[in-house]
Formats: C-alpha cells, structure tokens, sequence
C-alpha cells in the first residue's frame, strides 16, 4: 500500500472544505474543536494544548481576521488569560461545516460496504491511536 495515498485523500478533503465552507485546516480544526466541547470557553493554554499546537501558533492563527469572526475572546477575572470560546456566527459554521464533512464523508466512501466502513474506521483509529508508538521505533 502506497502510504502516501492518505496524503492525497487529506488534500482533497482540505480543498472540499475550502470550497464548500471557506475555512482553512486550522479554523477547522478550532471549531470542531469547539463543537466536540460543547463550545466550553477555554483559557487560550488549554485550548493550544487540546488542539496539540504551540501557544504562539495557537494566537497567529486566533489573530487572522477570518477567524476572529468565529470566536469570542474575554479577558479572565481571575487572572491576565484569554478566554476563547465560538461566537455566534462560528457556531452557525461549525452547523455548516458538519453537513460539509457529511457530504465530504459520504462521497468518499460511497463504495463502500456499511460494515466494511466500519472496520476500516476502526483500523485507522487504531492506527492513529498507536501512532506515536510507531514514529518512536524510527
């Protein structure tokens, strides 16, 4: 199997999404990240921590003038921090970013068996999960 295949098939969802929702990867990322909290504001730490990026990456891409219309930031009572959590308008995204990764979804598997679907989705979670044993044997 050519591993680099999945490479092809992360471009092609990039570039869907792109077309259908206007989004970048990172916006992406932070709203589904959001949806699968509950949109539960978070200090910006926590919230680079729960995405696995750097702090620094984490407010470039909070600062682009897309995506500050996604998010609400507040000042902390409690302390100097940054609480972030998704607007108005970035919860009405992150509605039409789903039906987006539905019909994305959907296409892309439509040859495939049910049951098939479900055992590879279950091998490529597991694949992701053991991951980082994997790039540790190199």
């Amino acid at each position: 199997m050519d591993v680099l295949f999945f490479n092809s098939i992360a471009e092609h969802v990039k570039k869907e999404i792109n077309h259908k929702c206007k989004l970048s990867i990172s916006q992406t990322r932070i709203l589904l990240f959001f949806d699968g909290n509950n949109n539960q504001p978070l200090p910006m730490g926590k919230l680079a921590k729960g995405l696995s990026i750097s702090l620094s990456t984490l407010s470039r891409q909070l600062q682009q003038k897309k995506t500050q219309d996604y998010i609400e930031i507040t000042r902390s009572d409690k302390d100097s921090s940054k609480i972030v959590c998704l607007s108005e308008v970035g919860l009405s995204k992150v509605a039409e970013l789903k039906k987006a990764l539905s019909e994305i979804e959907k296409n892309l598997f439509s040859k495939i068996d049910t049951n098939e679907l479900t055992k590879f989705t279950q091998e490529l979670k597991n694949l992701s999960m053991g991951y980082d044993d994997f790039s540790e044997m190199g």
